[in-house]
């Protein structure tokens, strides 16, 4: 592997210098950013995934909508439509990507639409919009032809930005320098009882200013399992040995609580956002026996219309800020949602 890193290197600096050279154009604004009157709030990071995104915009939506207007917009990570386009009742992960959909099911209420250009998305979304609401943008960081009123950076606790390097030696998308242009950061993925001194070191690790906000945050898992029709307490998993499927970046959260509950269960693992066919679907049946088969949310709405099976449940989790930071976060989102 070091042997490896070692040949990598030097497309590591090409790619770096090429995003940093990106960055300072758009600095200096040579090329230029679009802010909007309304009141946007971006969601991003600095690696190419397993920071959490998708539960803090779930977690950002949930407590926004109970007073404002709320719309999503998405590239649609591993669709294979193309443009604008709007979640929909009869939309597919296939369509409009897993994630969106999933956001659409949790939040009806709430418009979500994909766009792999931002600019061209809210354009589309303004046309018929209230000067009241409120976008909220998942994965948005490097997408600096939009300029958010609030930019929230996530990095997660055992992966920190600042311990990692660029593509393709690391997962950095560009140079930790970026952390700048982030109003927030939240390190995701705590563990439960983080001491002070921890949440201490990590501060002075990150380096933020002294305009820039930080919080922790953990994950937080359902009491209860859920299929298409039915939710079990989740004490009914330690019961029989089930078969759990992830495609997610990093399942090893997932994997210890289980675990540490004492379930006794088989992974049987796929790639981030893989894209299920019927042939997988055929492996799992077969590989489960019977047996109950545990996914995440977002695995579900990929699965669910190919695997068909009664015994198909999902786990939902959230994002849960430590306590002497949820008011200040919320606090800050709804200052921002008022914005006009």
């Amino acid at each position: 592997m070091t042997f490896f890193r070692l040949f990598l290197f030097p497309f590591a600096i090409l790619y770096s210098t090429l995003t940093t050279f990106r960055n300072f154009l758009f600095d200096v604004k040579i090329l230029k950013s679009v802010g909007y009157e309304n009141p946007t709030i971006g969601i991003g990071n600095l690696s190419v995934g397993g920071t959490g995104k998708s539960v803090c915009v779930d977690y950002v939506v949930s407590f926004l909508k109970q007073n404002h207007s709320i719309a999503i917009l998405s590239r649609g990570y591993g669709r294979t439509s193309k443009g604008f386009m709007e979640v929909s009742d009869k939309s597919t992960a296939e369509d409009v990507g897993d994630e969106p959909l999933m956001l659409s099911l949790k939040h009806p209420e709430a418009r979500v639409v994909v766009a792999e250009k931002r600019r061209l998305g809210m354009d589309q979304l303004l046309k018929d919009s209230k000067k009241d609401n409120v976008f909220v943008w998942d994965d948005c960081f490097q997408h600096r032809w939009v300029n958010s009123s609030l930019m929230i950076l996530l990095t997660s606790y055992k992966h920190l930005f600042v311990d990692d390097l660029h593509l393709p030696v690391g997962n950095l998308r560009e140079l930790s320098s970026g952390k700048k242009r982030a109003d927030v950061v939240i390190v995701t993925k705590c563990p439960k009882n983080m001491i002070v001194e921890e949440r201490k070191k990590i501060t002075q690790k990150i380096g933020l200013s002294n305009t820039q906000y930080l919080f922790f945050s953990r994950i937080k898992y359902s009491d209860h399992i859920k299929s298409v029709d039915r939710s079990l307490p989740v004490s009914n998993l330690v019961k029989l040995p089930f078969l759990l499927v992830t495609g997610i970046s990093d399942p090893t959260p997932l994997k210890k609580y289980l675990e540490g509950i004492g379930c006794k269960f088989e992974h049987f693992k796929f790639s981030d956002h893989h894209n299920f066919t019927r042939k997988d679907a055929k492996r799992i049946n077969n590989k489960s026996n019977n047996r109950m088969i545990l996914t995440t949310e977002k695995d579900f709405v990929r699965l669910n219309p190919i695997l068909l099976s009664d015994v198909l449940f999902y786990l939902q989790i959230e994002m849960e800020l430590f306590d002497e930071d949820k008011e200040p976060f919320n606090k800050l989102l709804e200052t921002t949602a008022a914005l006009k």
